[in-house]
């Protein structure tokens, strides 16, 4: 795979001593280093200065923290605020991984699962905590346990085998998404330079696929960030969940009354 996508960095990694290169660091690691050595850049360079009236760089980070913000509160709940640092961390994090590969010389490290994994399971880690914390640990075994409780051998098989596919999911299908997409980048680039090599015509091909990587890149970072605060709301407002419907019901027919006087 290194070599079918190649990338300068590999001269860094060979560098490395051969029992580092092959069980911890590759070609993905170092460049997911240089996307948090950007993001550090960018951060630094919005908050150095900070001003009542943001501009600038300031100003979008201001906005996708309020982003952020609105998106927890309304998804998770009065609550959600407390998960804005790990959730907002997560997306911008993972966007810049997806499209760091349309960077000439560099590829795209969320292709492989030793990315996209460590990622899912941080957000699994991260939901347990939460239901503990939000439910105690009684009222969050509760949660595998379920209604009825004579029901119990068979939910907690079922609940904790769907806690553990949760990570699964979401590191397969980001996975699954960005290697299609740079692969098909890879052969769409290679055909072009066959066509040039036949033809002495130029004929940027591959172009549809960066149009998509750009579309598919964004959307992929939105769906990890959007199911992980999905699994924090399921982990930390279960016990509450039927309590929530009955009032949104009693509000829907108070809202009919009001109407129909």
């Amino acid at each position: 795979m290194h070599e079918e996508h190649g990338s300068w960095l590999n001269a860094i990694v060979h560098m490395l001593p051969e029992s580092v290169q092959h069980h911890y660091v590759d070609i993905f690691v170092v460049n997911s280093w240089l996307v948090i050595i950007l993001l550090v850049l960018l951060a630094w360079l919005g908050t150095r200065r900070r001003q009542r009236k943001p501009a600038g760089l300031q100003n979008v980070w201001e906005m996708y923290v309020e982003w952020v913000r609105s998106f927890c509160r309304k998804e998770i709940g009065p609550d959600g605020e407390k998960h804005v640092p790990l959730l907002g961390t997560i997306f911008v994090y993972i966007l810049f991984l997806n499209l760091f590969g349309l960077v000439p010389g560099f590829i795209t490290p969320t292709m492989t699962l030793n990315m996209t994994l460590p990622l899912a399971v941080v957000v699994f880690l991260w939901v347990q905590w939460s239901g503990v914390a939000a439910l105690g640990v009684g009222g969050y075994i509760m949660h595998f346990v379920g209604q009825p409780v004579w029901l119990a051998p068979i939910n907690i098989p079922v609940h904790v085998t769907g806690e553990i596919a949760k990570p699964l999911s979401l590191a397969i299908r980001l996975f699954g998404n960005m290697f299609g997409e740079e692969t098909a980048l890879v052969q769409m680039a290679a055909l072009g330079a066959t066509i040039f090599a036949a033809t002495y015509i130029p004929f940027p091909v591959q172009f549809i696929n960066v149009a998509l990587h750009l579309l598919v890149g964004p959307i992929q970072a939105f769906i990890f960030f959007a199911l992980s605060a999905a699994y924090i709301k399921m982990a930390t407002t279960h016990e509450g969940e039927e309590h929530h419907e009955e009032g949104a019901g009693e509000h829907d027919e108070a809202q009919s009354a009001e109407q129909a006087v």
